[in-house]
């Protein structure tokens, strides 16, 4: 039985070139702290929006961009 040894792994990121791991950095800043700075700073009613429909769109936005990060590594790595 053949088992894995850690050691052998060189490769800590899962083969992401240093570029996609940057862009995974710069998602989740947007996403822990320009999207809630946003809704403190502007608050509810911008982009003509209601309190409801605001709070629903600004977290969307990164979300998008880490769903879009994920599907591009996806399909580079393969």
């Amino acid at each position: 039985m053949v088992t894995h040894d850690p050691r052998e792994d060189h490769d800590d990121a899962g083969g992401m070139s240093e570029r996609a791991q940057w862009f995974v950095v710069a998602a989740l800043v947007v996403s822990g702290i320009v999207a809630p700075l946003y809704l403190y700073v502007v608050g509810p009613g911008s982009f003509g929006l209601g309190f409801r429909d605001t709070y629903l769109a600004v977290p969307m936005v990164p979300a998008i961009l880490l769903g879009a990060i994920g599907v591009w590594t996806a399909v580079r790595g393969q």
